[in-house]
């Protein structure tokens, strides 16, 4: 399996390429609104490192959001143009997703483990991650709060991860974040997160279906109705 993984949800982008050795080459970056411009150089470089070139991917994971509504769209449109042509499998993954993988383990029957991402406007996307959503999906909590509405929903117990951390540092006490990045412009996840899921996914067969491959957003976006015809 040569396996593609593509970030651009949010304003962190990110690229990672496992080959069939199960050696990696990953990148991450803040862009600042040039995911379109950055992510394919970035992606050629990364297989020019394992020796590989665009027709030798095998496989191809992109995250999905909750993302900037231009942002999430560029990840998604390339990862189809890698895979449509040759008939490749995809799997669409959400972001929120992608930001508690490395955080699993933190998961307990008494410790919920939050993952926020930018929401703008300065609020947050939000999706509360405890056992008995890791057993049943369909019982996930996700929303979009102000940093204090948000303080106040979290249970005193629960941990935080993700991108957003940052907006709520000076609201909850630092031992409840699971990590916070010592630079603020340091990329937040890590590629080999979503090569981690997709491995596991694609190995179980589980794939997404090229039309439901479609853009989680962090809100909707912001369209003017057409003006009425006199």
């Amino acid at each position: 399996m040569i396996l593609v993984a593509l970030d651009t949800s949010t304003r962190y982008a990110g690229v990672g390429v496992q080959n069939d050795e199960g050696v990696r080459s990953v990148r991450s970056w803040r862009s600042d609104r040039n995911h379109g411009r950055e992510l394919m150089p970035a992606l050629i470089e990364s297989l020019h490192e394992l020796s590989l070139a665009a027709t030798d991917i095998t496989h191809v994971a992109v995250a999905i959001g909750p993302g900037g509504f231009s942002a999430v769209r560029v990840g998604i449109s390339a990862s189809l143009g890698l895979a449509v042509a040759r008939k490749l499998p995809v799997l669409g993954i959400p972001t929120h997703e992608i930001e508690i993988e490395p955080y699993r383990s933190l998961i307990t029957a008494r410790t919920p483990v939050y993952s926020v991402l930018p929401a703008g406007r300065g609020e947050i996307s939000w999706m509360c991650h405890n056992v008995a959503s890791l057993e049943k999906p369909s019982e996930q909590r996700i929303g979009v709060s102000a940093p204090a509405e948000f303080v106040d929903l979290v249970e005193p117990g629960a941990l935080i991860c993700g991108e957003a951390s940052d907006l709520l540092v000076s609201m909850i006490d630092e031992n409840r974040f699971a990590a916070l990045p010592a630079n603020p412009s340091t990329p937040r996840r890590d590629p080999g997160s979503i090569l981690d899921i997709a491995l596991k996914n694609f190995r179980d067969g589980v794939t997404t279906p090229y039309p439901q491959l479609r853009p989680i957003y962090a809100r909707p976006p912001s369209i003017s109705q057409p003006k009425p015809q006199k």
